[in-house]
Formats: structure tokens, C-alpha cells, sequence
């Protein structure tokens, strides 16, 4: 019996999908945005600007995609918690009149009171009914405990990689609270992301490569929905699937290939010698819930897989 976690017959696209311009609070023009992102190879970027849904779909080319997006936000009072919720576009959203997507271009969404849980969860509804993915965003910086946001539903993906958030305060990553939610049966997948502002160098350190038929944003998204791609700062995976109880995964040079599982504690593979792996194998027991794999490369940089799921949960 196979499962694989990575379908690698459409085409690889990089991307960003977190990012501010002075259309909120970055300090560079979407075009020189867009100019950066091309320039360092990326496919498609979104520009999600805080309570501001936007396309910037002049920015659009042939071989360079804009995502419809923003970020919406509320907070928590005592504890201070803050939540901070991606809107990924699944359609064009031109104006009020061509928006299927239930959100249209420039349209300014107010930040809601805080009235107890069901104020993040309607920012999630919320997105959700416009059409759009919905991503949690950075809970280590947001000073988050798994019990804040645990019992949310609607997010299809949680930001375990944030590089601006690594860059500012080393608030970054959030691999232990996906595995919590893991743990639990929530089917999430991971992403990475800049978070730039461009107020320090915040561009190009996180993104995530996504397998698609073709350059759109139907294409880029549903893939994405499917989880049919990896997030990286720096590795690649080239193919990752379980085949007969053996989990299989090709990677650029690595040092490092982690095999994490639960509840039974995985595999570790880590080369000696400055030698490195370029495919990786474990004989799962049976007993696992799902596994994922991280991709750890000589200058310590990582990639993660999005986890299979073993079990029915």
C-alpha cells in the first residue's frame, strides 16, 4: 500500500504568502515589492496587509502570480494574546461588483472587539465565507499557550516558520505546537513565510514550494488546500511517500533528515564526516497517527514536509 505526501506531477512554484507593503505597514511600494520577490526567483507572492484585502493584480505577469489576501487581527486583553489570521484569496477579487470571493481590492476590514473566544473564530468564519484559506499566524510571537487558539476551527494551515518573526525576535518557529495539534487529529498543514516589512532584512527567508498544474490562483490555491507542497528556508524535497510501511524521502544535500512521529518517537538520520543524505528511510511500527519529515541541510537550514497521516483519527 502507498501514500504519498508529495504529488510531483504538476509544475514547482515558489512563494511567499505573507507580506505588507505601505498599503499597511511595510515601507516598500507593492511594485518594489513584487520587483524583489522576482528578482530572488519566487513564482507567486500575496500581499497581506493588515484589516486591507488587496490583489495589486497589475502586478501579475506570465510567469509571476499575485494572490489575493490580507491579515486580519484581534486581541486578547489579560493575558495580552494576540491573533493574527491570513485571508488567501481562491478568486480574482477586481471590485465590489467582480468579487466572488466575497472580499473585493482595497476593501478595509475593521478589527473586531474582543468578546471572548468567538471573536477570533468569527475573523476565521469570516474568511472562510469570503471563499478564502485561512492560516494562524506566528503563535510564539503572538505570545500564544496551545490552549488559545486549540479549540479554533477553520484554519487550514499554521504558520510554523515565520522569518520575520526569527529576524526581529527570535519569535519564529512553531513546529511543537503543530505537533500538538497533530497529536490531537487536526489535520493542518504547515507553511513558512517572511512576514516582510522591509524595515530590516525580513524578504526571502521563508516560502513554501507548492506542486500545481499551472500558474493560478485556483491551481496555487488548491494545492495548497490539498497540501501538495513543502515549506522551506533553504532545502528541497524532491518526493516523499510511504510505501509498505517504509517512509521514503529524496532532499537536496542534507545533514540532517528527521523523521518526527507520535506517539511512537520517529527517526533520526544525521550524517558524519560532512557526508550527506540525499534520501532518507524509516520502517514505521504501525502505531504512528501521522508522520512528517524535516530536511536539515550543512548551514542548518530546513525543510518540512507536511505530515501523512497514518491512522484514521
Amino acid at each position: 500500500m502507498k501514500k504519498t505526501g508529495l504529488c510531483t506531477e504538476g509544475n514547482w512554484y515558489k512563494g511567499n504568502l505573507h507580506l505588507h507593503s505601505t498599503n499597511s505597514d511595510g515601507v516598500r511600494t507593492p511594485e518594489e515589492v513584487a520587483k524583489v520577490y522576482r528578482e530572488h526567483g519566487y513564482d507567486f507572492i500575496s500581499f497581506t496587509e493588515h484589516e486591507h484585502y488587496t490583489y495589486n493584480q497589475e502586478l501579475d505577469s506570465e510567469h509571476f502570480l499575485i494572490i489575493p489576501g490580507t491579515e486580519l487581527s484581534c486581541e486578547k486583553p489579560e493575558p495580552f494574546r494576540i491573533y493574527h489570521m491570513l485571508g488567501l484569496g481562491q478568486d480574482k477579487a477586481m471590485d465590489r461588483e467582480w468579487a466572488k470571493n466575497g472580499f473585493y481590492h482595497h476593501q478595509i476590514i475593521p478589527v473586531k472587539e474582543w468578546e471572548g473566544m468567538k471573536t477570533p473564530q468569527s475573523v476565521l468564519d469570516e474568511i472562510n465565507g469570503a471563499g478564502n484559506l485561512a492560516v494562524l499566524n506566528h503563535p510564539d510571537w503572538s505570545r500564544m499557550e496551545l490552549s488559545d487558539f486549540m479549540d479554533l476551527d477553520g484554519f487550514f494551515a499554521l504558520e510554523i516558520y515565520n522569518f520575520g518573526c526569527d529576524m526581529e525576535s527570535h519569535t519564529g518557529t512553531a513546529v511543537t505546537y503543530w505537533d500538538s495539534l497533530l497529536r490531537r487529529g487536526r489535520k493542518i498543514w504547515g507553511i513558512a513565510t517572511d512576514d516582510a516589512h522591509f524595515r530590516i532584512e525580513d524578504y526571502c527567508g521563508g516560502w513554501v514550494m507548492v506542486n500545481a498544474k499551472e500558474l493560478t490562483i485556483l491551481a496555487v490555491t488548491e494545492a495548497l488546500r490539498n497540501g501538495n507542497f513543502y515549506s522551506s528556508n533553504g532545502p528541497e524535497i524532491y518526493g516523499y511517500e510511504i510505501e509498505d510501511g517504509m517512509v521514503k524521502v529524496d532532499c537536496s544535500p542534507a545533514r540532517e533528515i528527521h523523521f518526527i512521529t507520535y506517539e511512537t518517537y520517529g527517526f533520526s538520520l544525521v550524517a558524519k564526516n560532512g557526508e550527506s543524505y540525499t534520501h532518507g528511510e524509516f520502517k514505521l511500527s504501525g502505531e504512528e497517527l501521522y508522520v512528517r519529515v524535516e530536511v536539515i541541510d550543512h548551514r542548518g537550514k530546513t525543510a518540512w514536509s507536511n505530515p501523512i497521516f497514518i491512522r484514521n483519527q
